[in-house]
């Protein structure tokens, strides 16, 4: 996985499969993100920080993204 700062920096797309069963909050403390913005996809479906993962899952950090009027 890329380094954090690239991620937030180039906001490319990164994929993630955990090693083990954990909470999305569990996973973004795991990588230094918590408090931040992101939008996490886990099998293709909006995740909230309380939705479990496991080594099946397959998860998309997305940065967030701001703009518009």
């Amino acid at each position: 996985m890329k380094q954090i700062a690239d991620l937030l920096e180039t906001g490319i797309i990164e994929t993630y499969t955990p090693e083990r069963k954990m909470l999305v909050r569990d996973l973004l403390k795991e990588l230094n993100l918590e408090g931040k913005h992101f939008g996490i996809l886990v099998d293709g479906k909006k995740a909230s920080e309380d939705t479990v993962l496991d080594e099946k899952s397959d998860i998309v950090i997305l940065p967030h993204i701001a703009g518009g009027f």
